[in-house]
């Protein structure tokens, strides 16, 4: 159970996505939506870590689902959109934690052209 938590009535019934919302900051914003009456889409790349998520807001009186989605990926974002619009509805919250974990281990890492700074 959460203590101590800021509350915002105004979010109660509200839909969100939080990327990077299997672990660190993205979890701990899982958690206070839920706590608040959002229903939560938890999005990251690890199943498990993304079930905890789900179960812990759940056990909290919340409603989230877990989706694993790359983001880097237009065509899993499209497919997670979707999901989330029919199980939970329209989203009315993007809360954008993922990234700082690297490509998936099955792709190159790619450079950006323009600033020549690697990604």
């Amino acid at each position: 159970m959460i203590e101590n938590i800021p509350t915002y009535p105004d979010l109660a019934g509200k839909v969100a996505v939080v990327t990077g919302g299997s672990g660190g900051i993205g979890a701990a914003t899982c958690r206070l939506l839920t706590a608040n009456g959002m229903r939560v889409a938890v999005n990251g790349r690890d199943e498990t870590k993304i079930g905890a998520v789900v179960d812990e807001d759940g056990s909290n009186g919340g409603r989230a689902i877990g989706i694993a989605a790359d983001v880097t990926d237009f065509a899993a974002i499209e497919r997670m959109r979707g999901r989330v619009e029919q199980e939970l509805g329209p989203v009315d919250v993007l809360a954008a934690f993922a990234g700082g974990g690297g490509p998936p281990p099955d792709q190159p890492r790619r450079s950006l052209r323009r600033s020549g700074a690697p990604l």
